[in-house]
């Protein structure tokens, strides 16, 4: 007997021993395996986290948690993970529960990267809300909750108010019934309207048809103008362009002969000092302001706008120079910053005033093409269309806008580019600054 009673005393010994191990390390496997590499990561809390909690990946155990400090007042935690785990860079780390009280462990979020942590690095962590915040979370809602409902009740809660409400939810079931009174007497009259909308979309569309067909038709006919009169233009141009230079090159010399005149040198000044040949001189002055006055006439104009469009959120730049021979004759000539291509364009017109109206030919944007102007409000107000690159499949490219003139330098403008076209159409508004 006392042989048995040292038996169970040994084996008791033994098993209490070993429950002990159990209880401080946990999991016996953890001695079995082979040692992992050792990772950082902090929290501003890691409140109800314990050394041996599990650190898993998607759900699944990836190692433990080695050992927790506060550095810098934040919980900076040691995991240790399987050398076979490894943690893509960016990868972030957070608190996580088995279930709403279970024990808590670390998950890592992995991020999408090929190249991976190595030992001793520091992942970010995610900041986690705790029950605590959660409470009072929730008691900041219940106190908002009351005082909406205490506002409520301040509303409705006086015998009129409740009157009211009952006198206004009575008078919306009578709307209610009425409306379903209405719709079930004039069912018949509601179905005839809605067929006759239907057909009057329909015609709509046919009319939009027709239109496009007709504007298809206009389209080739100053198609064909403009490649019958190609040759013709261009001659007139070339014109243009030599009477342009032989006016700079005589104001130029006329600016010279004044100004030696005002200095009192040359033939004329001498003349000036003959009183013998006043008559002559008189003659010659007669003469030269015949030539000059036609020249007199001559204005210019210019400036430079820019426009927004919005779809493609790009800034289109025209800078504009504009010569009037007369006050019904001008030459309109543009360079064109295009920034879908990131190159400038140009563009030379000639057109002529008549009244309100005022047409133009030339050169859009580096193709053939022609514009449309018409001016109201003593010229404040300005409504133009163009057309060119009329080669362009399936059709050319169109242009609509407006300008206002807020002061007497400054005007807005507002338009629809390409409008013939679906995919291309799109809408731009502007701001110029111009002389006149």
């Amino acid at each position: 007997m006392k042989r048995e009673f040292k038996i169970g005393l040994f084996l008791a010994g033994a098993m209490f021993i070993l429950a002990i191990f159990i209880f401080i390390v946990g999991d016996l496997s953890v001695l079995f395996k082979k040692q992992g590499y050792d990772l950082y990561v902090r929290f501003t809390s890691a409140a109800g986290l314990e050394k041996r909690a599990v650190v898993r990946i998607a759900g699944v155990k990836a190692g433990y948690v080695k050992d927790i400090q506060l550095v810098d007042n934040q919980a900076q935690v040691l995991m240790s993970l399987d050398p076979a785990v490894k943690i893509p860079l960016g990868s972030k780390a957070t608190l996580a529960a088995l279930g709403l009280l279970g024990e808590k462990y670390i998950e890592i979020i992995p991020a999408k990267t090929i190249q991976y942590y190595r030992p001793g690095a520091t992942i970010d962590g995610l900041p986690s809300v705790s029950f605590d915040q959660i409470g009072s979370l929730m008691l900041s809602i219940g106190e908002e909750v009351k005082a909406v409902g205490e506002e409520v009740r301040g509303l409705i809660g006086g015998k009129e108010a409740r009157l009211n409400f009952r006198e206004t939810v009575r008078n919306l079931a009578l709307l209610a019934d009425d409306l379903r009174q209405i719709v079930a007497t004039n069912k018949e009259d509601i179905n005839q309207s809605l067929q006759a909308s239907s057909r009057a979309f329909q015609k709509f569309e046919q009319r939009v048809d027709e239109v496009s067909e007709n504007l298809d038709e206009l389209v080739s006919l100053v198609k064909n103008t403009v490649e019958d009169n190609k040759e013709m233009i261009r001659v007139d141009l070339e014109r243009i362009k030599d009477l342009i230079d032989h006016t700079e090159e005589s104001l130029k010399q006329l600016n010279e002969s004044l100004d030696k005149i005002n200095r009192g040198q040359g033939s004329v000044g001498k003349l000036l000092n003959n009183p013998d040949l006043y008559d002559k001189t008189q003659a010659a002055v007669s003469k030269v302001q015949g030539l000059v006055e036609p020249w007199s006439k001559t204005h210019f104009s210019g400036g430079i706008r820019t426009a927004y469009y919005g779809q493609s959120r790009l800034l289109k730049t025209i800078l504009s120079f504009r010569v009037w021979a007369s006050s019904d004759k001008f030459l309109l000539s543009q360079i064109v910053r295009d920034p879908w291509v990131d190159r400038f364009r140009y563009s030379l017109q000639a057109g002529w005033r008549w009244q309100s109206f005022s047409p133009r030919v030339g050169i859009i944007e580096s193709k053939a093409g022609f514009g449309f102007d018409y001016y109201l409000l003593q010229d404040r107000l300005r409504f133009s269309l163009e057309g060119y690159d009329f080669n362009r499949q399936p059709r050319p490219h169109f242009r609509i806008w407006t300008q206002y003139s807020v002061t007497k330098y400054i005007y807005l403008l507002v338009g629809i580019d390409d409008f013939s076209l679906v995919p291309q159409r799109e809408v731009f508004f502007g701001l110029g600054l111009g002389l006149r």
